[in-house]
């Protein structure tokens, strides 16, 4: 192999390797899609309509670190999940109706509650109220 398309290559196979950890790290803007709000008096709001025909929405407050996942439970009560993996901090999205981390595969119900490691802790949950037409996440 010549030298100048030896050194091509392994320019190229660098770069590769590089791009890798730039990559993983969109994979928390996966879980980024969704609904924008403030945190404001140290609760969210969002209208209660974006959940009428869906189980659960993502929201991303600005003012708190993390996107939350809001969920439409069976009863007709609503609860908030932190989408970061107390594992190792990692972001965790829905993949067919589980919460999975995509650092190391942790995976949790769409309640929070773990059910496979290595993550040994339920992801944090916030209570959620319906008031009138919106939905009052209290984050304190």
């Amino acid at each position: 192999m010549e030298r100048r398309r030896f050194i091509r290559q392994g320019l190229h196979a660098c770069a590769a390797l590089a791009a890798i950890p730039a990559l993983a790290s969109l994979e928390g803007c996966a879980s980024a899609k969704g609904l924008t709000a403030t945190v404001a008096d140290g609760a969210v709001r969002i209208p209660a309509a974006e959940l009428a025909d869906k189980r659960f929405v993502t929201v991303n407050a600005k003012g708190h670190p993390d996107p939350l996942l809001v969920v439409k439970e069976a009863d007709g009560s609503y609860r908030a999940v932190v989408l970061n993996c107390p594992h190792k901090g990692g972001p965790v999205s829905e993949k067919g109706g589980e919460l999975v981390c995509g650092w190391h595969d942790s995976r949790f119900t769409l309640d929070g509650k773990v059910t496979e490691g290595p993550s040994k802790k339920d992801l944090r949950t916030y209570p959620v109220e319906q008031e009138g037409d919106q939905l009052r996440i209290a984050l304190g």
